[in-house]
């Protein structure tokens, strides 16, 4: 008798757990993927959405046509619980039963509940980008003042595109970045990046407010949390992110802030075939922690399907998941516009004798798997950034060539 594989989330971690599945010819299954949005979004190219570099056609992929192309089920809707013991979900208020669970249903915006956060246009999806660009050309103004509130990966992103979208229609902005920690991208731990990315904004003109935590947000201006204020005709919130409701409602899960705990196997603690990935899950293994983003959760999507693979041959899953994008060496490519990047990783070894070799054989590498696998293994080492425009053109084939080109 087959066995029924649940899938809950369509994103990366979702909708490359099915791509390893099918390209590994796994029998006995029957697979469902459910998920809130009938699309698959590629969010890690969204930013250029605002300066009208990309089309949204790009980076969006019809999963009926998946469904289709792979053979599994598609059901569209919320997931409303999950109980792990009895291997039981209920979607739009049906309850369903699963053999094998894959939880990857990403995070939502943290507003650290700002007074007036709902004044603020959010940065976390397809349609959310889409409406930064319709806000900015609704505004009727010759000098816009923009601030946006989070100086992370996603919030510098941001501001590059801005820059650019300005640029591009011939009219002066004002970009201010308020965040409360002391740096920009606090994150990432690589003092070499940062110091590149905060001195190239403050060339374009960049204000930067760090260190002052946003306390309120009115219609025309941001109020800090030491009684200072900033003009903002348009304010975007690109501050963090937090785990989702659903993580709250998992019966048998352990939680870390929210987040689902799993082992090195990334099953989820306590379960013999439920597994949790992306974005949703803390992952800690032999004490280092992987990094959220689109790359680790398809390498964590190979992982789980390998394990599904030997549950579905009546075996215990075994396979042991290597993290290969840590939280102590981030390793990602930051867009600043200008058609630049900033390459964030390690030193590179040896062997190599410079960055732009790297650079030039992972943009003639086909395939993501190739190029993943070559981006986690040759950045290694000590830390290491570079910047310019062959960094930017690795990653607007990862955006646009490798990621989409997964899907049939």
């Amino acid at each position: 008798m087959n066995k029924k594989i649940v899938i809950i989330g369509g994103g990366y971690g979702g909708t490359e757990t099915l791509r390893q599945l099918i390209l590994r010819k796994v029998e006995n299954i029957e697979i469902e993927l459910i998920t809130n949005k009938k699309y698959f979004e590629n969010i890690i190219g969204c930013a250029e959405i605002i300066s009208e570099k990309i089309k949204v056609e790009e980076l969006s992929y019809d999963l009926k046509n998946a469904s289709r192309q792979w053979d599994f089920e598609l059901t569209v809707g919320n997931v409303e619980s999950i109980d792990l013991n009895r291997k039981k979900l209920k979607v739009n208020g049906k309850e369903k039963t699963y053999d094998v669970l894959v939880v990857a249903v990403g995070v939502k915006p943290n507003f650290f509940n700002v007074i007036g956060a709902n004044l603020a246009l959010p940065a976390h999806t397809l349609s959310d980008f889409i409406n930064i660009h319709e806000k900015l050309i609704q505004l009727d103004l010759e000098n816009p003042n923009i601030v946006v509130v989070g100086a992370g990966f996603v919030g510098l992103e941001i501001v590059a595109e801005l820059l650019d979208f300005f640029k591009i229609k011939n009219r002066n902005g004002k970009v201010t970045v308020v965040d409360k920690m002391n740096s920009i991208m606090p994150m990432y731990n690589n003092d070499l990046a940062r110091k590149i990315a905060h001195e190239y904004f403050i060339s374009r003109g960049t204000n930067f407010l760090l260190g002052k935590g946003v306390k309120e947000i009115e219609k025309e201006r941001c109020i800090l949390e030491d009684g200072s204020t900033v003009e903002a005709d348009i304010t975007i919130w690109a501050a963090g992110v937090q785990s989702p409701e659903i993580t709250s409602k998992i019966i048998g899960a352990n939680l870390y802030k929210g987040y689902i705990e799993v082992d090195e196997r990334l099953l989820i603690k306590g379960s013999a075939d439920s597994f949790a990935i992306g974005d949703a899950a803390f992952i800690k293994i032999n004490g280092t922690i992987a990094q959220k983003m689109a790359a680790e959760a398809l390498e964590e999507a190979k992982t789980v399907a390998k394990n599904i693979g030997l549950i579905a041959y009546g075996h215990k899953p075994s396979f042991t998941h290597v993290i290969q994008y840590t939280t102590d060496f981030p390793k990602a490519i930051l867009s600043i516009g200008e058609d630049k990047a900033i390459l964030i990783g390690s030193e590179i070894p040896s062997y190599l004798e410079a960055a732009p070799n790297i650079l030039h054989r992972l943009i003639y590498m086909p395939g993501i798997d190739r190029i993943i696998d070559a981006f986690s293994k040759v950045i290694s080492g000590p830390k290491y950034a570079s910047m310019g425009t062959m960094e930017y053109l690795l990653k607007k084939k990862i955006v646009t060539e490798e990621i989409m080109g997964r899907l049939p």
